[in-house]
């Protein structure tokens, strides 16, 4: 049985959304599974949005994303908080494919079961 992540994603600054996307595909590297939040600001790493997103000397924030997701695979879940995406004015065709909506409460109940939750 592989060990489970939690990652509460809410700050929109880029240097924490990159290490957020970084730091899961090393535990998905590891064998572990992977569960991410994004809520308020962090909600634009998984919008269309994302392809803008870039740090200096950095591949695009685009690339972690897709390299996350196709090393993960079945070990990945990414989701967008629903009241958050209404608080933006984020629409469901604004969101990057295999991104589903949830709640706080889905949440809190994967990070419970979690062995740890990262913040960023």
């Amino acid at each position: 049985m592989s060990d489970k992540y939690a990652f509460f994603m809410i700050s929109g600054d880029i240097e924490k959304l990159y290490m957020g996307f970084i730091t899961a595909i090393g535990y998905v590297s590891a064998g572990s599974k992977v569960y991410m939040f994004f809520t308020m600001d962090a909600l634009k790493a998984i919008t269309k949005e994302v392809e803008k997103i870039t740090l200096p000397n950095a591949k695009p924030l685009k690339y972690y994303i897709d390299n996350l997701l196709e090393l993960g695979e079945e070990d990945v879940e990414i989701a967008a908080c629903e009241f958050g995406m209404k608080v933006k004015g984020i629409k469901e065709e604004d969101l990057l494919p295999k991104v589903k909506i949830s709640g706080v409460s889905e949440f809190a109940l994967k990070s419970s079961e979690a062995k740890a939750v990262l913040v960023f």
